[in-house]
């Protein structure tokens, strides 16, 4: 969009817009790879063979960076057009707008999951999830499998917490400095736990939980973030903007891509320590080509894509529901089944109930919050 097109927005709705036509692809690959992911990870829970040659595990992992990485930029590039267009930050307005975004599906699945799902209970994990801590209750093992994701939920209101204060600093470039010191005391800080005493469980809980919560993975989307902003909206001198323009050029998108492509491939073959840190700096750098739509050499855009990253929280938060009953019953009424019928089964009815709930969520139950957040928002997207 335009500065013009913008301005007059501006002046006529008291909002300026921002609009990525690529992000909810985005979205939905990303929450597909964790479905796919999940299908073959808990096949070995029913008794339901995997597919063979098959090296898929780790597209959870994958897909769940890309989550990450993908909320640390927008967040902070909406901040920044916040800060930009308003010359500050209402911060109550931004807690207000997470809250009715991620509040209402997750205290559902937590209350469902504690309360009405067989075999859970109430546990320490239900006071550390409503105090969203599930991330710890992950590593505690305190979660029933059912509607462990909500971990990562966790991890992105821990970063909410304390992330919109860095925009109180006035000029970007320090923002931009400020966030990368950040990363590199995050991983001082997890290289330090590493090395110590791993024996004691304590610490080995402690080293655990420090890697599930994924700051900066999210940080780093947001450092790229300020600097893209920056490419549009020139507010200061960044020595290394000529190295980061050259993204946009076609043969480096395409070199980008086949760097992504391979590094994933290596992370489903080999169980990279920390690798989830270069995937998030892959993954930013390709949304950003994605989101500079007038120089992107490919696009993610369609109705499908679209609608998938639209509903792609609750597909996230609510799919294993669908894929045990689904596993129960192929294990129970078609266990002898040819491989390639099992799953063309399992798969379809999976993602199918998967989106079909995530509709119903959506629609029935998350709308009505998401309308009332629209009235907390001076960026419109």
């Amino acid at each position: 969009m335009n500065t013009t097109t913008t301005e007059k927005n501006l002046k006529s709705t008291g909002k300026a817009r921002v609009y990525f036509s690529n992000l909810n692809g985005v979205r939905a690959l990303a929450a597909l790879m964790v479905v796919i992911s999940h299908i073959e990870l808990h096949k070995v829970d029913f008794h339901v063979a995997r597919i063979p040659h098959l090296t898929i595990l780790n597209f959870g992992k994958t897909g769940v960076t890309i989550f990450f990485a993908l909320s640390g930029f927008l967040i902070t590039y909406l901040l920044l057009e916040e800060k930009r267009n308003f010359s500050a930050v209402n911060f109550k307005a931004f807690y207000v707008r997470r809250m009715l975004r991620i509040w209402p599906l997750y205290f559902l699945l937590v209350v469902v999951g504690f309360f009405i799902y067989p075999g859970t209970g109430v546990t320490t994990g239900l006071w550390l999830s409503v105090f969203f801590m599930p991330n710890l209750a992950f590593c505690l093992q305190m979660l029933p499998e059912i509607f462990n994701p909500i971990w990562s939920i966790g991890t992105e209101e821990q970063f909410y917490i304390f992330h919109p204060h860095f925009f109180r600093i006035k000029k970007p470039k320090n923002i931009l400095y400020a966030f990368l010191i950040f990363i590199v005391l995050i991983w001082a800080l997890q290289l330090s736990i590493n090395n110590l005493n791993h024996e004691n469980p304590v610490w080995k809980i402690f080293s655990q939980f420090f890697y599930y919560a994924r700051f900066d993975n999210m940080m780093i989307g947001a450092a790229v973030a300020v600097i893209f902003h920056n490419t549009r909206h020139p507010s200061f001198k960044f020595k290394l903007q000529p190295l980061f323009d050259l993204m946009f050029k076609p043969y480096m998108q395409v070199t980008l891509s086949i760097i992504f492509l391979a590094y994933v491939y290596l992370y489903l073959v080999h169980d990279i320590p920390h690798g989830d840190v270069p995937l998030a700096v892959i993954s930013s750098l390709l949304i950003v080509n994605l989101c500079q739509a007038e120089t992107s050499i490919y696009t993610i855009k369609s109705k499908t894509l679209d609608y998938i990253g639209q509903i792609s929280y609750g597909i996230y938060l609510l799919h294993k529901y669908p894929l045990f009953l689904t596993l129960y019953l192929v294990h129970n009424y078609v266990p002898t089944m040819n491989m390639v019928m099992q799953n063309v089964i399992i798969y379809t009815v999976t993602v199918g109930c998967a989106i079909g709930l995530a509709s119903l969520s959506y629609f029935g139950y998350e709308k009505p919050f998401l309308n009332i957040k629209k009235r907390f928002q001076k960026i419109t997207q």
